[in-house]
């Protein structure tokens, strides 16, 4: 076995000097430095190789990521950045860009880097990164809305977006509180199929959360007419949906409350029995789209009205997966979405919701500094990174192949 493996890593090496060979002899020094983590020395090598080799994106990339892990963030960013221009997709390139971003403390850029990460052939990565994109979007939104109170003490909020709709929580006035779960559950899912609405913006749940959070609204958040002119203008978000949840059988009434003339809109409501729990959300949203003047196509009353589930059980585990999500407890959050799934394995909310959970090693979510997310974030990432080569070579071993891991651009 160890023969196998020494044979292994000499030919992958030789393939690499192969590569870089191909490419002139310019780099192959910095490649040699870059392969052994000598970064300070692969830097100036890069860079002298590049001034004559300027199209070289496969170079110019792994120099980005020498920048990145010499510390020099702003160097890196501006060199991935030019990656991705020129070779749109780069796996690498959009990976460490990231990092890079988060590291700057720019975790708005992090987020729309990171969100159009792909690579097939690191699965493990793709898996960590949806994790923590998860915790950049607390960590985003509670920055945001701890910015949006300061300013509404010192000079008032932003203008609100005419076209932005917010969804709070439904509140529970059955006696025993037996809609608990439909109380994020259904607002989860009105967020989603409202966004099926090109015409509109939604405001995504996590941002509403960590601003109900700010106000001290309690972990439920709920959100009245009273108090929904207020979350609307905090919010950036002209309208807003809130509501309540009652027995007899089950009964929503949503209102459209206007953030800027601070008045009702318009009512609706919607009964329905128990087991038909699905059909709630697709009304709740045609008769905003109507209240809104919004004239919907075939095409999206058809996207409305897919069901996310027909499983009481799942959908009752969904809000429960929220609900740990929002106090995070990350593990009790997971389990929940993991049952969720188990109970309706298409329920796509609650699969993309335990895909994207933050793992048991992440920052509580009472606690998330720009510090803590920068430096759990690099950490997750390297350690994804470092087992999923040592799963490449493991594979590769057994194999009898000697060839890299097959990632993006290959230059980490």
């Amino acid at each position: 076995m160890f023969k196998s493996k020494a044979v292994s890593g000499i030919i992958a090496m030789l393939c690499m000097a192969v590569i870089v060979a191909c490419q002139g002899m310019g780099p192959l020094k910095a490649e040699y430095k870059f392969a052994r983590s000598q970064y300070g020395e692969a830097i100036p090598l890069f860079e002298a190789y590049l001034k004559g080799n300027p199209g070289d994106y496969s170079a110019r990339g792994r120099l980005g990521i020498a920048y990145l892990k010499a510390g020099k963030n702003e160097k890196a960013a501006e060199t991935l950045e030019r990656v991705i221009r020129d070779n749109p997709g780069d796996a690498d390139a959009t990976l460490y860009l990231g990092v890079s971003y988060v590291n700057m403390k720019a975790f708005g850029k992090a987020l729309t880097v990171w969100e159009q990460y792909s690579d097939p052939n690191r699965p493990l990565v793709e898996a960590e990164i949806r994790r923590q994109v998860t915790l950049l979007k607390i960590a985003e939104s509670q920055r945001i809305a701890k910015a949006s109170l300061a300013r509404e003490t010192q000079v008032g909020t932003a203008p609100v977006d005419q076209d932005t709709i917010a969804v709070c929580y439904f509140q529970d006035l059955s006696p025993d509180k037996t809609l608990r779960a439909f109380q994020k559950g259904l607002a989860a899912m009105v967020i989603s199929d409202l966004a099926k609405i090109k015409s509109v913006k939604v405001v995504e749940r996590l941002q509403l959360q960590a601003l109900l959070g700010e106000m001290k609204l309690g972990q439920t958040g709920i959100v009245d007419l009273a108090t929904a002119p207020r979350v609307g203008r905090l919010l950036g978000a002209s309208t807003l949906v809130v509501g309540d949840l009652k027995l007899g059988s089950v009964q929503v009434s949503a209102s459209l409350a206007s953030t800027v003339a601070q008045q009702v809109q318009g009512t609706t409501t919607v009964t329905v029995e128990m087991e038909n729990f699905f059909d709630i959300s697709p009304a709740i949203v045609s008769d905003v789209a109507h209240m809104l003047g919004i004239e919907l196509s075939a095409s999206q009353m058809a996207a409305i009205g897919t069901v996310h589930t027909k499983n009481f059980k799942a959908f009752s585990y969904f809000g429960q997966a929220l609900d740990a999500l929002d106090g995070g407890n990350w593990a009790a959050a997971q389990a929940f979405f993991d049952k969720a799934v188990r109970e309706d394995p298409k329920f796509g909310l609650a699969k993309a919701g335990g895909e994207s959970c933050p793992g048991g090693g992440s920052p509580d979510v009472g606690a998330v500094s720009a510090a803590q997310v920068a430096s759990a974030v690099q950490d997750s990432v390297e350690s994804a990174m470092t087992e999923q080569e040592a799963s490449a070579a493991e594979a590769n071993t057994e194999t009898g192949g000697g060839g890299g891991d097959g990632g993006g651009g290959g230059s980490h």
